[in-house]
């Protein structure tokens, strides 16, 4: 009938529909993930500041009972049960008080001595990694890029401006490690470069694990200039030696959902969350993760799929991995060990010390 739209012109029009109202229904469920997050650190602070109004309940503690408190962490039973013995034999000797205060790098090497199978199994999961990397571009097939809302929305970047994402990375990545190897040079109150570092290779490993899961199960047709037909760049693995020696973490195909880059930058983002304790920084980081994520579906690098579905996967696994295992220190990691006993008696009593 003349005047009425066609049928396949109403299919298209309810998918564009649909595509429309994913990708608002995506953005409201990472902005709520996300003011959840930034919640986090007010509800902290309220929280500790009930805990000092509460100190007085807590005054009628003997300085024998706090001392005798065995020290814990979610870590290692092993070095857990030698610090406990440790502190005993410490306190029926009277040798506590006159014990030498540890130092920063004798702290961080007793959390390296707890974490470094952690460690090791990240660096190993790394090049687990890039063989299932170069497994998906061997099963990649050259065909056009899907059709994206993000793609239709940003003007693409060429070749020679696609670096622009990259730098954006490499500035995220090494301005983290930059803070979380400051505790070093300057130290902070239970802030350890080891503690940062094996929260950060935790979640790295449970992301990449999903990560390896999703883009093995489904194929996706690469988006990037190198992945699409006739293009002079391509050169999948084909030998046994190709898949298992190539290391390339930038012109792969195949491996899309959800993005690596974007995983590595999140991280960095909730280590400056959850460490950093100035709130205008982490506003700062935030801002560049979501601006990271444009560049990224700008430059045809992902879909826009793959950005959200990481934006909402690694905060979660971060959130769960937290309240399961938090940050829990031997008791010996005083943070000012250099005060007198009755002082830090009334820090733990929650009555002001120097260092309040």
């Amino acid at each position: 009938l003349e005047g009425f739209p066609s049928r396949r012109s109403r299919r298209i029009r309810r998918a564009e529909k649909r595509r429309k109202v994913c990708f608002i229904a995506c953005c409201c469920t990472w902005l709520t993930i996300m003011r959840g997050l930034w919640g986090t650190s007010a509800d902290d602070g309220r929280s500790r500041n009930r805990n000092q109004g509460r100190g007085g309940e807590n005054s009628n503690k003997t300085e024998s009972d706090i001392e005798m408190r065995p020290i814990i962490t979610s870590q290692s039973c092993t070095r857990i049960d030698i610090l406990n013995k440790a502190a005993e034999k410490a306190k029926i000797r009277g040798e506590r008080e006159n014990s030498q205060p540890l130092t920063q790098l004798q702290k961080e090497k007793i959390l390296l001595k707890m974490n470094y199978k952690l460690l090791l199994l990240t660096g190993v999961w790394q090049y687990v990694h890039s063989v299932a990397t170069n497994v998906a571009y061997y099963l990649h097939v050259q065909r056009p890029p899907l059709t994206d809302l993000g793609f239709e929305l940003l003007p693409a970047l060429t070749k020679k401006t696609q670096v622009i994402s990259e730098v954006m990375f490499f500035i995220c990545l090494f301005s983290t490690i930059g803070y979380a190897l400051s505790p070093l040079i300057y130290p902070r109150r239970n802030l350890y470069f080891t503690l940062m570092f094996s929260r950060f290779a935790a979640i790295l490993v449970l992301a990449q694990t999903l990560r390896i899961v999703c883009f093995l199960v489904t194929t996706l047709p690469g988006p990037n200039y190198h992945c699409r037909p006739n293009s002079p760049d391509y050169s999948p693995p084909k030998t046994l030696w190709d898949i298992f020696g190539r290391q390339d973490a930038f012109f792969g195909c195949g491996d899309l959902v959800f993005s690596s880059h974007t995983i590595f930058v999140l991280l960095c983002a909730l280590v400056w969350h959850k460490y950093c304790p100035f709130k205008w920084v982490r506003r700062v980081v935030w801002t560049l993760v979501f601006i990271f994520g444009i560049l990224v579906v700008a430059a045809r690098k992902h879909y826009s799929l793959d950005i959200m579905v990481a934006w909402y996967t690694v905060p979660l696994l971060w959130a769960a991995y937290d309240h399961y295992f938090p940050d829990k220190l031997p008791l010996d990691f005083e943070p000012f060990p250099e005060l007198p006993v009755k002082y830090r008696l009334e820090r733990r009593q929650g009555g002001k010390g120097f260092d309040d």
